[in-house]
């Protein structure tokens, strides 16, 4: 869960929805873009064990499935390769993945 927090922090401190804004950073913006799929890439196998149907829907909307193969078939000892997923790979929208617990306070 520390490289989830990681990922987290980095998609914060380089606030991608900021760079959009400005044609000039396109560079910028594709390399943090890219960076956090791979990141997500790598997670989606590591919690697959945990939580599969997540991570299958994770998996699909990154295009994993295409290039990689199923994520059942992924190796652990292989996540941390870097650069698994092709540049410029369609990521594709799913509904929310975790959605907000609403608590009475």
């Amino acid at each position: 869960m520390d490289f989830c927090k990681k990922v987290n922090g980095y998609v914060t401190e380089k606030e991608p929805w900021i760079l959009a804004k400005d044609p000039a950073n396109k560079k910028e913006l594709e390399e943090v873009l890219y960076n956090t799929a791979e990141s997500l890439r790598a997670l989606a196998v590591l919690l697959h064990p945990v939580m599969p149907a997540t991570c299958e829907i994770l998996w699909e909307s990154l295009g994993a499935q295409e290039k990689l193969g199923s994520i059942a078939k992924q190796k652990i000892s292989d996540v941390a390769t870097w650069g698994q997923l092709s540049a410029g790979a369609r990521v594709t929208k799913t509904p929310v993945l975790f959605p907000r617990l609403e608590t009475n306070a």
